[in-house]
């Protein structure tokens, strides 16, 4: 008789999941474990977390992988690509994008 076996360990492990569409599985957002020293980082994040739902699946998996990088990246230089990525991407999507503009803007200019 065959069956799986699971471990789980460390925090933010939801054990196993099945997935049968397109895009990652997340379990409390894509930056789960990742430490964000500057309030600057920490706030364009945040306001991306509240983006994400008016996004459509190719403009999400574009917007996580920026906002990956921004929270792991220390050069201020490589950065501001990935913040300037996601500003694109906020501000095609018009009103709501906003807030993402305004966040990266203060990142960017502190």
């Amino acid at each position: 008789m065959s069956g799986d076996h699971i471990q789980q360990y460390g925090s933010g492990n939801i054990g196993r999941a099945e997935h049968t569409g397109s895009g990652d599985i997340v379990a409390g957002g894509k930056t789960v474990g990742v430490t964000v020293a500057d309030p600057a980082v920490k706030a364009l994040l945040d306001e991306i977390a509240k983006l994400r739902p008016h996004l459509d699946q190719d403009d999400r998996a574009q917007v996580d992988a920026a906002a990956e990088s921004i929270a792991e990246e220390t050069s201020p230089e490589r950065r501001r690509t990935f913040v300037q990525r996601v500003t694109g991407i906020a501000t095609l999507v018009g009103e709501v994008g906003l807030p993402v503009v305004t966040a990266a803007k203060a990142l960017l200019s502190g």
